[in-house]
């Protein structure tokens, strides 16, 4: 018997709440162990949200986009890599990072990664990598960003992703290359738009698996209302998958506190969030919550160099 996330395995059958949702048969990943194969079926089930990882998916990472329902698109920070990297194109000092997120407080569903950027002339080059899972079942994906602002009001970057997919006990392995495109338009004074493509070659993994990393479409606008808060509101579509929805909040009280919140669809959690500067450096905490599965948490840490 294998338990996590409020999964449960039993004789190579995978039950969500009591209730048997999957057996080990799949053509997927082809012959294979049933108590292994459970285990990663027990991994999709656990994630059907749109920051599931899932043979390759994009999730967002950061715990200031998490503390705002995983919305950013229109935001500027070293974590636009794992948002729209079009962001990058507004940062005007070096910065290095790093993240802990802890899926439902399950330790084999964990996810950690470190990210760099440094701005060059009108642009900003950016690489990060992160890993998620654990001996049975992980995905690593390490990725190299280019981003350039034309003007005050346009930003464009584009991205590459070699994402690597692994079972454990010599089950096989897949890799794959893809791409991202991001844009970030200012409308008005307060206004930005944001637009974000993932995967638009429609690359599949290779190996055992055969299955196609998911291509997502996503929109969404930011406002600044005044320097103390910014809101926006974003959609999210995966060709395959009935369309997400996103809002997010971020209160700025004073010179060091930031306050954070949101709320996210498509499995609908809440989400809550605070930042603290501390001269160059910003330390970020979020947790977001679904009713069913329960809690994960999430810290960061960002660095600025002068």
């Amino acid at each position: 018997m294998v338990r996590g996330a409020k999964v449960t395995i039993v004789g190579g059958s995978v039950f969500l709440y009591g209730k048997r949702c999957a057996t080990a048969q799949s053509t997927t990943f082809g012959a294979m162990r049933p108590t292994l194969f459970a285990v990663a079926l027990a991994h999709v089930f656990a994630f059907p949200s749109p920051t599931a990882h899932a043979g390759g998916e994009h999730e967002p990472t950061g715990a200031r986009f998490a503390g705002m329902g995983n919305s950013g698109l229109t935001m500027s920070d070293l974590w636009s890599m794992r948002m729209n990297p079009a962001g990058l194109a507004g940062l005007d000092r070096a910065m290095v990072g790093a993240f802990y997120q802890s899926h439902y407080l399950t330790k084999e569903l964990s996810q950690q990664g470190l990210a760099a950027a440094i701005p060059l002339g009108k642009g900003t080059l950016g690489i990060t990598g992160d890993r998620f899972g654990y001996s049975l079942y992980n995905e690593s994906k390490v990725s190299a960003a280019y981003a350039m602002r034309f003007g005050e009001g346009l930003r464009i970057g584009v991205q590459f992703d070699y994402i690597s997919v692994r079972l454990g006990e010599n089950y096989g392995s897949a890799n794959v290359l893809t791409g991202e495109l991001g844009i970030q338009a200012k409308l008005t004074e307060g206004l930005w738009l944001g637009a974000h493509v993932y995967n638009p070659f429609r690359a599949k993994l290779g190996g055992p698996y055969d299955d196609r990393v998911p291509t997502l479409v996503r929109a969404g606008f930011g406002y600044t209302f005044s320097p103390k808060l910014l809101m926006t509101l974003e959609a999210e579509k995966d060709i395959d998958r009935k369309e997400r929805f996103r809002f997010g909040a971020e209160y700025h009280p004073n010179k060091v506190l930031y306050l954070r919140t949101g709320i996210s669809t498509g499995a609908v959690q809440g989400h809550f969030g605070a930042g603290i500067v501390l001269d160059r450096l910003r330390i970020d905490l979020a947790v977001s919550i679904r009713s069913q599965l329960g809690t994960t948490p999430i810290i960061g840490i960002n660095y600025a160099f002068k």
